[in-house]
């Protein structure tokens, strides 16, 4: 039995993996389960997740030790820093013969920099309780080399304990039959329309986006899609209602399914502050679309090739920002669409699940041979 942890479940890139590994160890005859704490309507189908803490925090930091040595799972992977932390603690004494794999899926500096007060000291003690425990888990994951990197040295983790294995995005299925699941927000014309997909909160630099979208509409006509929920939505919401070419821009909230939005879009633009790796522009890739993202830590660069497979400009930089999506207009960088869904096959969920199952049965190795 395989355990995939989340401290909860909503709309977002994580959950997505999740899913998509979830269902590729289903296919390999795997027994799996996503264990989550709260609901907070992310995706998935009716009983592909299991909720063991409706009640907020704490009744999954008191309960899941205990679900964990009831119901002996051989393998638990956490993605989530505080959960890590707890569950590596506690195996030794409460359920021995599982192992624990750690995947880092999101940078540690980024947000503790951008951190005050009581948040930057909870992230600090956080990193602090994994130094000590992270040793003690039979298996650590990094969705990037970059990413990785960042790890052993926040951690001071050995780089060669630490194994990257791309996010699952990409499935042998593609995009054909996917419709978008409500109306499409533009007439049916040849004007270009750029496409951000994700959370709207600080760190993916929404304003960012917006200043440079409102000088590429200086000089040539384009459109703005925003897909995505988030603290920064009512200050996007106002933008476009403030501007002049209101009917030019859609703030469309979440949707399932981005990746036929994306289809129908001319490019993908990720203008973030950091990123553990980028889903979107892979999945935007696999759509044959143009990409555009900042040369952020930890995943842009990787994911296109240092820029072989999408523009990458410098981070907070509005005019070079601008420059690129001119660039995507005036057809001065273009990528093959056939070379970019090549690339986003690196990325597949096969690859992935293969990666984590190879891990799984040296973690249970080496759990037997340490305990």
């Amino acid at each position: 039995m395989i355990w995939l942890l989340a401290s909860r479940w909503e709309a977002g890139g994580l959950e997505r993996v999740q899913l998509n590994l979830a269902r590729g160890f289903k296919k390999r005859k795997c027994s799996v389960s996503i264990i989550a704490g709260r609901d907070l309507n992310g995706p998935g189908d009716n009983g592909e997740v299991t909720f063991i803490a409706p009640r907020g925090a704490w009744q999954m930091l008191l309960g899941l030790p205990l679900r964990i040595r009831r119901e002996r799972p051989r393998v638990v992977v956490t993605t989530s820093n505080d959960i890590a932390v707890w569950v590596t603690f506690w195996r030794r004494i409460l359920y021995p013969s599982t192992a624990v794999v750690v995947a880092q899926h999101l940078s540690l500096s980024g947000p503790r920099r951008a951190a005050r007060g009581f948040v930057r000291l909870k992230l600090e003690l956080i990193r602090w309780a994994m130094r000590g425990m992270l040793t003690r888990s039979q298996g650590l994951v990094a969705v990037s080399v970059a990413l990785a990197a960042e790890m052993a040295s926040e951690l001071k983790l050995p780089r060669s304990g630490i194994r990257v294995i791309h996010n699952p995005l990409v499935s042998t299925e593609g995009v054909q039959a996917r419709h978008i699941s409500q109306a499409w927000p533009f007439p049916h014309d040849d004007v270009p329309v750029f496409i951000y997909a994700g959370r709207l909160s600080p760190e993916k630099r929404l304003d960012l986006l917006w200043e440079a979208f409102v000088l590429v509409r200086a000089t040539h006509p384009a459109r703005l899609l925003i897909l995505g929920q988030g603290p920064e939505g009512a200050r996007v919401a106002q933008w476009i209602e403030r501007s002049t070419f209101q009917s030019d821009c859609a703030l469309l909230g979440r949707v399932e399914d981005a990746l036929p939005w994306m289809a129908r879009s001319t490019a993908l633009v990720l203008p973030s502050d950091y990123e553990g790796f980028g889903n979107v522009l892979v999945e935007a890739m696999s759509c044959g679309v143009q990409v555009i993202a900042t040369d952020c830590p930890h995943g842009p660069s990787e994911v296109l090739g240092g820029g072989r497979f999408g523009q990458l400009v410098p981070v907070g930089d509005a005019h070079a920002l601008a420059q690129a999506m001119r660039n995507v207009l005036n057809g001065r960088r273009q990528v093959a669409a056939e070379d970019l869904r090549e690339r986003s096959k690196a990325f597949s969920i096969d690859a992935a699940c293969e990666a984590y199952l190879e891990l799984f049965s040296l973690a249970i190795e080496r759990l037997q041979g340490r305990d």
